[in-house]
């Protein structure tokens, strides 16, 4: 486990970054303003492809799910009423997992979750990795109210047109898996596009865990694909070599077989000529005897072989 907080403990207090609700449930939200409030999760540079979580939270006001009134949609900035999970310093945000708080159960509008008619999409980057709920049991809500009795994102009580926002296998819990090993810090913020006095969103506890993959040190690493690399290359040298080999071979059988088939006789060998060939050498018998006839040299007449 790398992240934890448990608002039903007493002695547990919120993060300096978020504020705490004492009453009716104790929980942290916002602290004020448009924004989002950050909470880094330090992995402590773990390699890890896998997170997995839960949260349990409230909402206050109107929050308007993924419905944003003003400025960009972008991961940096508050792209949902809700909590984000993401790993990456600001800047170089990657997503994990979103939950969004919508305004009602039985409205049917933008502000509603996207389970719901009408509700809002999330945008690209959220895809499918989303949970979504609300609290508010009717078609008003009470800005400031903090809806007590029906806990967001725990699979229940999903009631009035966003039955289907509990439907989630998975439900409270998320994993996600990513295609390549991770080691930067996660984080979480609370986020929303008003202030606090018309929205905001109360964490009560989360849980948030890796799956640290198998350590591995880098010089050893290093070595080993440096090894990797010789043994290839040499490998592949040899293959290269070897077949080269073979068809010198074979273009000096075809030769001898042609002067055979023309009646030309065949020099018989009997000293060895080195020819270099790269790093392999090819031997090739190439030798010719003469006898002195005078101050001229005849060539000895040669054997059939």
């Amino acid at each position: 486990m790398v992240g934890y907080l448990d608002m039903t403990d007493r002695t547990q207090q919120c993060p300096d970054s978020w504020q705490k609700i004492a009453s009716p449930r104790s929980s942290c939200g916002k602290n004020s303003g448009a924004f989002c409030d950050s909470l880094i999760i330090p992995t402590s540079g773990a390699s890890y492809q896998t997170v997995c979580g839960r949260f349990r939270g409230y909402q206050v006001g109107s929050p308007d799910a993924f419905r944003i009134f003003s400025g960009p949609i972008s991961i940096e900035t508050f792209y949902v009423d809700g909590v984000t999970v993401t790993y990456g310093p600001p800047g170089r945000r990657h997503h994990v997992f979103t939950y969004a708080a919508g305004v009602s159960e039985m409205n049917i509008s933008s502000s509603t979750c996207p389970c719901v008619a009408g509700g809002h999409l999330p945008p690209l980057f959220v895809g499918s990795d989303y949970y979504c709920e609300s609290g508010c049991p009717g078609p008003d809500y009470v800005l400031t109210k903090l809806y007590f009795s029906d806990v967001l994102w725990d699979g229940q009580q999903c009631g009035g047109n966003e039955i289907t926002c509990c439907n989630a296998s998975y439900l409270p819990w998320f994993c996600k898996t990513f295609p390549t090993p991770i080691s930067e810090d996660l984080e979480v913020r609370i986020c929303t596009d008003e202030d606090i006095d018309n929205e905001n969103v109360a964490i009560e506890s989360f849980e948030l865990y890796i799956q640290v993959l198998p350590y591995l040190n880098t010089s050893m690493a290093s070595s080993i694909d440096t090894y990797a690399i010789i043994g290839i290359t040499i490998s592949a040298s040899f293959v290269v070599f070897f077949s080269l080999g073979v068809l010198v071979a074979i273009c000096i059988g075809c030769m001898v077989a042609k002067r055979r088939s023309k009646g030309i006789p065949v020099e018989k060998p009997s000293v060895y000529e080195t020819v270099g060939l790269d790093q392999m050498q090819i031997a090739v018998e190439a030798h010719h005897s003469y006898e002195v006839v005078g101050n001229n040299k005849a060539a000895k007449q040669p054997e059939y072989i």
